[in-house]
């Protein structure tokens, strides 16, 4: 079966849960009523599947394969989104949600491992190689569908539904609902597809190996409490003690200020000018994130790639972080002002999310460096798992801290929290060839 098949509607699969989880379910209980507080609490803890996803991964090495895990933990995805969509208009949503919202983290967060699994050990390196960049457009193709495509209909079906004389709360539910049904029913076509159409593992890497050889002759509990031990002494075992003090630091700092901004941002945009906002629609925030704000993000990133490429990481990292904290001011000043013209506020977002696009390439690219050696796709597994917890506990906070200090303070706080990783960064033992090709 050839690639071409299988990877462009994996990594759709792949993005769209997580986008789900983090950005269309933040929106929808903001839609709903929810406090920013309680929306910013709820939407962090939906991180916590990533931030512990290295501790079950051993599971999918020694239990069935990487095909059955993708169709499976598609299907529950469709089911998951379906729940939501089924509850949205019963006076229980909020606790049926949640805990659908909560399923869909958990079996997106397992469809990654299986997802990257599949990928390297389905395809030789050669192809591995060549189809990189492709999964990463379709996987942000995924991010327009999303953060565009769902947006803008439900705000459209919301308007529609006002027009008809629904209350504003139940036009937000049936406008959702609907939403959440036409995606449960895309991930329920994607797992019957999958089924036919993903290829069997042909290829064993060094990570299984290793993993099924630790748990030979073990029942399956010893062997995978012996995998994850193995996993975990062998990354932190790479570095001496100041080292990996720093290099944590390092990682649970250097989104501490996007961590927060990413909960609140868009709210902002959507929240009522009496209420310190700019009183944008869905549909607004829909085509200024999903899709101006995605065109620069990808830009970004692009530049930020080609930038380490010519002058290494270690040249590249303060510049980047730069470009990635400094663009957040633009919040500030929309908050300020209130600005109400969306070209203005076309623009300075795109800023904010070009400089994200290329400051967060130094970022991924840190992990990749601290993850290099024998078991280096498990070592990256932890490394993001880290670098979910570094997103999770500041977005916990963000919504009390807006409330407390008002948009504009807020946004001061967040680029106050950009400073640390300024001082932890020189700190770093980096290879000043590493990126550099």
């Amino acid at each position: 079966m050839t690639p071409w098949a299988w990877i462009p509607t994996l990594y759709m699969a792949e993005g769209a849960p997580y986008f789900a989880v983090n950005t269309l379910a933040m929106l929808f209980l903001s839609e709903m009523g929810l406090s920013n507080a309680d929306v910013a609490l709820y939407t962090s803890w939906m991180y916590l599947p990533w931030v512990i996803k290295p501790f079950w991964s051993p599971i999918l090495d020694l239990f069935g394969s990487k095909k059955m895990w993708v169709v499976v933990m598609q299907f529950f995805v469709a089911i998951a989104l379906a729940g939501v969509a089924f509850t949205a208009p019963l006076d229980f949503w909020l606790n049926a949600s949640l805990a659908f919202f909560w399923l869909c983290a958990f079996a997106s967060a397992t469809h990654d491992i299986a997802a990257d699994g599949l990928y390297i050990l389905a395809l030789d390196t050669n192809q591995q190689s060549f189809f990189v960049g492709i999964r990463n457009t379709f996987y942000r193709i995924s991010t327009v569908l999303c953060q565009w495509g769902c947006l803008v209909l439900a705000g459209q079906l919301f308007e529609k539904n006002s027009v008809d004389g629904m209350d504003i709360i139940p036009a937000h539910a049936s406008a959702w609902s609907t939403v959440f049904f036409i995606m449960a029913a895309a991930f329920l076509f994607l797992s019957v597809y999958h089924f036919a159409m993903l290829p069997k593992e042909k290829n064993a890497n060094e990570d299984v190996e290793k993993m099924m050889s630790d748990a030979q002759d073990s029942v399956a509990p010893v062997g995978i409490f012996t995998s994850l031990k193995n996993n975990f002494q062998s990354f932190f075992a790479k570095f001496s003690g100041v080292e990996l003090l720093l290099a944590l630091l390092f990682i649970f700092t250097y989104r501490l200020g996007e961590a927060q901004l990413g909960k609140i941002a868009q709210l902002f945009l959507k929240d009522t000018l009496e209420n310190g906002g700019l009183g944008l629609t869905l549909t607004d925030v829909g085509n200024i994130y999903g899709l101006v704000g995605v065109v620069a993000l990808m830009t970004g990133g692009v530049l930020g790639g080609i930038a380490v490429s010519k002058y290494g990481l270690k040249k590249m990292l303060f510049p980047m972080m730069l470009f990635m904290n400094v663009p957040n001011i633009v919040y500030i000043f929309l908050s300020a002002t209130q600005a109400t013209s969306l070209p203005i506020i076309y623009v300075m977002v795109a800023i904010e999310q070009f400089g994200y696009g290329f400051g967060f390439t130094a970022f991924t690219l840190y992990l990749v460096y601290i993850s290099q050696g024998k078991y280096s796709t498990t070592h990256y597994a932890i490394c993001t798992g880290l670098m979910a917890l570094g997103m999770m506990i500041p977005g916990m906070i963000a919504g009390f801290m807006q409330e407390m200090l008002g948009y504009t303070n807020f946004f001061v706080w967040v680029c106050v929290c950009t400073i640390p990783p300024f001082f932890i960064a020189p700190l770093l033992k980096i290879d000043k060839e590493f990126g550099v090709k």
